[in-house]
């Protein structure tokens, strides 16, 4: 009896570790959660000194997606290669100014930023589901879209 006693305490301590371990892990956010995904480009925010694109087909990309993948990232359809996502903090300011001959002014973003290499460009953390993403000289509001319900 003592030995099947002894037994039902190891299966019930082990499930409940088993439980704790899988909702520990389930909390855990994913790595670069933050940044893949869809993202909705809500507004121009300024230009660069230097831009390849006019006012007008900028303004023309409101409303168009870029959506970040571990493999690979899209910005209105056209791709990329893999992105890095390698990402460094930045004094944004400064940043800007030396990278991008551009001011912060109009951006929004904070005092120091979270920059994060596309490969194609860069993205700019601006605060939870917001990011500020740089194409073609110009800068976009973009806000991320909800995952897409899937289909069991």
């Amino acid at each position: 009896m003592s030995f099947l006693r002894t037994s039902r305490r190891v299966l019930a301590a082990t499930a409940v570790l088993a439980l704790v371990f899988h909702a520990a892990q389930a909390k855990q956010p994913e790595k670069d959660a933050d940044i893949l995904g869809t993202w909705t480009l809500t507004k121009v925010l300024d230009s660069a000194d230097v831009a390849s694109l006019t006012d007008q087909q900028a303004a023309a990309l409101v409303g168009k997606t870029v959506v970040v993948r571990r493999d690979s990232v899209m910005f209105n359809g056209e791709p990329c290669r893999a992105p890095e996502l390698t990402r460094h903090r930045e004094e944004a300011a400064k940043y800007m100014r030396e990278g991008y001959h551009a001011r912060v002014g109009y951006l929004g973003l904070p005092y120091t930023i979270t920059v994060i290499d596309l490969d194609c460009t860069e993205a700019f953390l601006k605060s939870k589901g917001k990011i500020v993403v740089f194409w073609e000289g110009y800068f976009f509001d973009a806000v991320k879209q909800p995952p897409a319900k899937r289909l069991r």
